[in-house]
């Protein structure tokens, strides 16, 4: 089985190399269907490299169908990577669809809230809402910390998401 999917691997690895837009929506659709976490990294290795919108679409959708919690840690790679920055917040968007538990990364998420720009900070808010349940007291003590410094030192146009997101966590 582990040769099979290996031989599946490496034929959507060729059919994303080819310029045939149609086979590669056909291989997204394959995925989409049948895929393994372990083919998750030839989906963002096309998101990094196309500048289609069709099948940026079709990689988001089908990365929003990832019910495998093994992904967690792909996704949280992939948010930090340089090489993602202009699709963050579609990454963002893609996690808290995806209704994994990222209640053990509510600091990463906490970081987007305070740091980053107020469209990715609204994705990260979505992203509590969906793990507030499962975030132990500690991480949830720790968050509302950090919040509740950023708002005493600095008043941006994120306040009064800062504070959602406080009322959420207490």
């Amino acid at each position: 089985m582990e040769l099979e999917e290996s031989a599946v691997i490496n034929e959507l690895k060729s059919v994303f190399s080819s310029e045939n837009e149609s086979a590669i929506h056909d291989a997204i659709a394959y995925i989409h269907e049948n895929g393994t976490i372990k083919m998750l990294p030839l989906l963002f290795d096309l998101l990094e490299t196309t500048t289609n919108k069709s099948l940026k679409e079709d990689i988001y959708n089908c990365l929003i169908d990832t019910k495998d919690s093994n992904a967690i840690s792909i996704f949280l790679e992939k948010l930090k990577e340089d090489t993602f920055i202009n699709e963050k917040k579609n990454l963002l968007s893609v996690l808290w669809q995806t209704n994994l538990d990222f209640s053990k990364h509510c600091k990463t998420f906490t970081d987007i809230l305070i740091s980053d720009t107020y469209e990715n900070a609204i994705e990260a808010f979505s992203i509590f809402e969906n793990n507030m349940e499962n975030i132990s007291n500690e991480d949830k003590e720790q968050c509302i910390k950090e919040i509740e410094t950023a708002i005493s030192n600095d008043k941006t146009e994120k306040t009064a998401l800062l504070n959602a997101v406080l009322n959420i966590l207490q």
